[in-house]
């Protein structure tokens, strides 16, 4: 018993000197090494989904998600939620996005794959080139521990790499050179400092539990963090792997975004669109329960433009092993879809005459993105579809047809040049980067990338010739001598481009209809035939995953004319169509004395006849196929009204 009383006395004593360092440092203590079994269960669950643990840099993100995520269970129910009650979480609202799925995306693995197969003796450079960042928490922790080399075979081995662009692959950062590093370039902290925006955070929770001491880092916020990565420099090798002792310059958005009125006037960072900001008061960690709420709250979200991905991954989440579920990609699809449609590119269509059997039309395109349009990976591109239609529903005009697979039916086999104005419809309008070899021949081999043939993407506001970082976001191909290309007369940095089509209409003085639609296509299926031409474990099961998904790009804008100029075409009496776009189901109201209904596709052929059941509202369902449609309804007095639907 003796011996207990002074055992007893030691442990309180040391209970005592905690809690005094924690009550005077903020709050009253509370025993962070011990959990309730509710939060020891909820802790597991997400860790049968999220990785936990460290390596010598990094952690998890199941360890993060514990206090960040909706799940913690801790005491603080209301933390990690906006002023209305929504989730706000970090690890919520990353989980399903691209950055949180960039090592287990099977494109890419199929794609370094294939730079590999094509250059075998430079497979050493090429993963850890890739793998930096794409899975930069098993990279930079294998360099800090001495290995020369990281490779996609260790890379599916380790848990902590298979996390992607994870919490602390951000947050580990540090501001040393951010800014003028590129292809990244970056550092990392080595002693666990965590970074975020905000002064003063209290250490203690994260120090106990996972060992990481938070600190405020402004950096956090700032283009250069995102530009480590989003500045990709290669060193181009000859079609025998012979290294050619130059650059290219796969991806520069953040230069991009220095280059443009987003970076100077605007003031706005790359986190501002992709991360938008709340002014609610949030508490970011659901321990302890007294902790301060901060604003402003950057949301997580990691929005970019590809669609076409996310669905492919909420697909085969089983497949893939995937941490998020199919809810969560739905949510991360909706908002990439919105990206595109209401923060990316507006249009205007307009009929500038008609005279001598030519319609002569214009359509005007502003980027509002603060860098290229499509920009990032080579493979993006965007493409006008232009279709001129009679009142009777056939189709006089139609640039930019496609086939069953989204395919490009009168595309150049090479590629597109830039159009200013386009006066038949086997000419369409694509806005892309076109690599060439050391031979001036298309290839979609990144090592075997010499120089542009082409890139016409829609620049910037603000983005001019004159700017210092010009060399690596050059416009090349025709679009350099475009007048109107990010010009207006003289002056560079519109951020705009304007192009015409002269339509011969052979004879015909009706009712002109006409729709213009810029559609997205990340991986456009050109772009893939030269991988899937060749074979390995990787490049097979993208094109399995490939061939079964769905093609259908997004609609990023769209204009009509229902009404050109000097032809007569009345509103029936202000019919309303919606919603639209839609998932397949169009409502009507407002028929009143209808005649007919018709449904032609954007090709102009008669799709379906909708019956008119004598009622001023009723529905009908589209087609299964998605894309675009066209409503011509026609009153019994011969007037006429014409609505595009968007089925997606």
């Amino acid at each position: 018993m003796k011996k207990i009383v002074p055992y007893l006395i030691i442990v309180a004593i040391i209970f005592l000197v905690q809690f005094s360092l924690s009550f005077f440092e903020k709050g009253t203590y509370e025993a962070y090494a011990f959990h309730t079994e509710k939060e020891v269960s909820l802790y597991n669950k997400m860790a049968a989904a999220l990785p936990t643990g460290f390596n010598s840099i990094f952690a998890g993100s199941g360890e993060c998600n514990l206090c960040h995520g909706t799940a913690g269970g801790g005491p603080n129910t209301t933390a990690n939620q906006d002023a209305n009650g929504n989730d706000v979480s970090p690890v919520a609202d990353w989980k399903a996005t691209m950055m949180a799925n960039s090592a287990k995306d099977p494109f890419w693995r199929a794609k370094v794959s294939h730079e590999v197969l094509v250059n075998p003796s430079l497979q050493q450079e090429i993963e850890s080139t890739c793998i930096q960042c794409h899975a930069p928490n098993g990279f930079f922790d294998a360099i800090h521990n001495g290995q020369p080399h990281y490779s996609i075979a260790e890379m599916v081995q380790d848990p902590l790499a298979l996390d992607g662009v994870t919490c602390t692959s951000c947050h580990s950062m540090l501001p040393d050179g951010l800014g003028d590093v590129f292809s990244a370039g970056m550092s990392y902290d080595t002693t666990k400092t965590i970074y975020g925006p905000y002064s003063a955070p209290f250490t203690n929770p994260m120090v106990n539990m996972i060992g990481f001491t938070p600190s405020q880092g402004n950096h956090i916020k700032s283009s250069e963090m995102c530009g480590a990565c989003h500045t990709l420099i290669t060193h181009p090798v000859d079609t025998n792997g012979n290294p050619l002792g130059t650059h290219f310059v796969e991806q520069a958005i953040y230069h991009e975004w220095e280059n443009s009125s987003y970076s100077t006037t605007n003031q706005t960072s790359c986190q501002d669109c992709h991360m938008p900001s709340i002014n609610d008061n949030v508490v970011i960690s659901d321990r302890p329960a007294w902790l301060t709420p901060r604003t402003p709250f950057g949301k997580h979200f990691l929005v970019g433009g590809n669609a076409f991905m996310l669905n492919l991954l909420k697909d085969n989440i089983d497949t893939l092993n995937l941490s998020a579920n199919a809810t969560e990609f739905d949510t991360v699809i909706n908002r990439t879809i919105n990206q595109l449609q209401h923060k990316t590119l507006d249009i205007t269509l307009a009929e500038k005459q008609r005279v001598n059997d030519t319609a002569y039309y214009a359509i005007e395109l502003t980027n509002k993105a603060g860098h290229k349009f499509p920009a990032g990976y080579p493979s993006r591109r965007a493409y006008i579809d232009f279709v001129v239609i009679d009142d009777l529903g056939d189709t006089l005009f139609h640039s930019g047809k496609v086939d069953n697979q989204y395919r490009l039916l009168d595309e150049n086999p090479t590629y597109e040049n830039h159009y200013n104005t386009i006066t038949a419809d086997n000419q369409v309008q694509i806005y892309e980067m076109v690599m060439g070899d050391v031979n001036s021949n298309v290839t979609t081999v990144l090592e075997r990338a010499f120089a542009n043939l082409k890139d016409n993407r829609i620049a910037p506001a603000g983005f001019t010739t004159t700017h210092a970082n010009y060399d690596t976001v050059k416009v090349y191909g025709n679009a350099a001598l475009d007048p109107n290309f990010n010009k207006n007369g003289m002056t560079e940095g519109t951020g705009k481009d304007s192009i015409f089509y002269n339509v011969h209409l052979n004879g015909y003085t009706g009712t002109l209809n006409v729709l213009a639609t810029i559609y997205y296509q990340p991986v456009p299926p050109k772009w893939t035939d030269e991988m899937f031409a060749h074979n390995s474990t990787e490049i097979d099961l993208f094109k399995v995953l490939y061939d079964s998904a769905d093609h259908v790009p997004v609609v990023v804008a769209s204009a009509s004319l229902n009404n050109p100029t000097g032809i007569k075409n009345i509103s029936v009496n202000h019919l309303k169509v919606f919603p639209n776009p839609n998932s397949g189901t169009v409502y009507m109201e407002g028929l009143i004395n209808i005649k007919t209904i018709n449904l032609f596709s954007a090709e102009g052929k008669l799709v379906n006849t909708v019956i008119w059941n004598k009622l001023s509202k009723q529905s009908f369902n589209l087609p299964k196929a998605k894309g675009i449609y066209y409503l011509s309804i026609v009153k019994n007095n011969g007037d006429k009204e014409s609505h595009k639907i968007i089925h997606q």
